[in-house]
């Protein structure tokens, strides 16, 4: 039996301390697709769209294509551009119908003018516009803010099980094996969530490491257990700053009500426990200069990453603060991804390939990110910002940096772009006629998600926490929505006393 199901993606994780909100022009910007354009682009792509249509044919779905995007981290959604998305969201799917399922990629941090809980929002209207019989299945981030809201919505949701997040397909594969139960009524879904008064940052969110890895091994045995369906554990994304921001646990049996609070309860105090393991991880900008001496000799490439100004986080991309420490630290054979900034872009093209340039490189979005820094150097290389990722996150997935300039300053080569991404590819320096390799060092901006691909080439990673809104230094930001008490803004904060403190 022919399944005839609706796809769609709409994620954004929202920094709403960012002054660059996402309006419709972000969206369009980061590769806005409709209908089969979106098959065309993302078939065979590390992406819930990409699991979505590889697990199409096993399960026997004719999938319907409505909307795809997924726009860098930035500031809060301005209303007019939700309000256009979901428009097209909606009708897409009215004029979909008769459906017999709905599969959503969403991120669960997304933050709007219309509406605080964005994910909730989307979910909703969703909801009401293919009514209650016909079953929604939505993927999320594992850095998602999960609501009462975003549950009482959908029939089950699916949240990333890694960080990098390399398994995208397997959970978009996964959310299409669940919906076909679903639709043959071979399951009926039953939701627990609990969400501990907790907010880590992730720089020690990684899941090949404690804790992370310790609470996912019991996340995984427990989706082992008969009549358990999905067990997610989500970290939060706290720059969001909503009523729902912190961890999660969220459990979905089949029909079993009270063992999936039973299992929700037993993980969130497992993580309840472990809260102080997400600690640290940021080293003083001493022990990394330190640490250029001590291993570039024999073991580069060292790699230095800024956490302050994570584009992936909602940093505007350009602090001038990593080239900054390298000149001071007298590094040589280094390359630096990125620095946004389309004036000194400009300047480079003006000058062409090997022409000298005199910049005020970066700090020009706002006050919170350093000034800007005087160079001059010499334009190594021009280009469209353009490359395909080689993966393991997000392979085969092009991305577009805008009009790119790769400039020499003194030993460094840095890329400075025209729009802000983090880079997670190895692809992103080939691209610009780098190998990183044969760095001694190495300066990104991230926090995570460049492990997959730059892990294996690394003697040593290094985090240091430059200025900025996406560090892990959560005293930088003035919070006004978070429910307090909460950890670690409130290290004394309690749960489980007593009954009542049960969400």
């Amino acid at each position: 039996m022919t399944r005839r199901v609706a796809i769609a993606q709409l994620s954004h994780e929202t920094n709403v301390f960012s002054s660059v909100p996402t309006d419709l022009a972000a969206f369009e910007a980061a590769g806005l697709r409709f209908g089969a354009d979106i098959l065309i682009a993302e078939t065979g792509t590390n992406t819930c769209i990409g699991g979505f249509i590889d697990a199409a044919t096993e399960v026997d779905f004719e999938l319907v294509p409505i909307l795809s995007v997924w726009a860098t981290p930035s500031g809060m959604v301005p209303g007019d551009a939700i309000d256009w998305l979901l428009q097209r969201l909606c009708d897409g799917l009215r004029d979909a119908a008769p459906l017999d399922g709905v599969l959503l990629a969403l991120h669960g941090a997304m933050v709007t003018e219309r509406d605080r809980n964005g994910d909730a929002l989307v979910l909703e209207r969703v909801r009401a516009t293919i009514g209650d019989a016909v079953p929604l299945v939505a993927t999320l981030d594992l850095h998602a803010n999960i609501s009462i809201r975003i549950v009482d919505a959908a029939d089950i949701l699916i949240g990333f099980d890694t960080y990098p997040h390399v398994d995208m397909a397997d959970r978009g594969r996964e959310a299409a094996y669940l919906l076909r139960r679903m639709i043959d009524r071979e399951i009926e879904p039953v939701v627990a969530l609990v969400k501990p008064p907790m907010m880590p940052t992730s720089q020690r969110m990684t899941t090949d490491q404690n804790p992370m890895r310790a609470l996912l091994d019991t996340a995984h045995r427990m989706e082992r257990m008969p009549g358990v369906l999905n067990v997610t554990l989500a970290g939060g994304f706290p720059p969001a700053d909503t009523e729902e921001t912190g961890a999660a646990v969220l459990v979905t049996t089949d029909g079993d009500s009270f063992l999936a609070f039973e299992l929700a309860e037993e993980l969130a105090s497992d993580l309840w426990s472990r809260r102080e393991e997400f600690l640290g991880g940021v080293e003083s900008l001493e022990a990394a200069h330190r640490a250029i001496s001590d291993h570039i000799r024999d073991a580069p490439p060292l790699i230095v990453v800024d956490i302050g100004d994570n584009p992936w986080t909602g940093g505007p991309g350009d602090s001038a603060e990593l080239l900054r420490l390298f000149l001071a630290w007298g590094a040589t054979n280094a390359a630096i991804a990125l620095i946004r900034d389309e004036a000194s872009v400009r300047a480079a093209t003006a000058a062409g390939t090997g022409g000298r340039v005199d910049l005020l490189l970066g700090g020009k979005t706002d006050d919170l990110h350093g000034p800007p820094l005087a160079v001059s150097g010499t334009v190594r290389m021009l280009s469209d910002g353009r490359y395909v990722n080689e993966g393991p996150m997000m392979a085969g997935l092009p991305v577009d940096l805008g009009p790119t300039a790769v400039i020499d300053v003194e030993g460094i080569s840095v890329i400075v772009t025209t729009r802000a991404e983090s880079p997670i590819d190895l692809n992103i320096f080939r691209r610009h006629g780098i190998d990183p390799a044969r760095l001694d060092l190495i300066g990104l901006k991230g926090k995570g998600h460049f492990r997959a691909a730059f892990e294996p080439i690394a003697s040593l990673i290094m985090l240091i926490e430059g200025p900025g809104i996406t560090g892990a230094d959560l005293s930088r930001l003035p919070f006004r929505n978070v429910p307090r008490p909460i950890w670690p803004l409130d290290p004394d904060c309690g749960w489980l006393e007593d009954e009542s403190d049960i969400p």
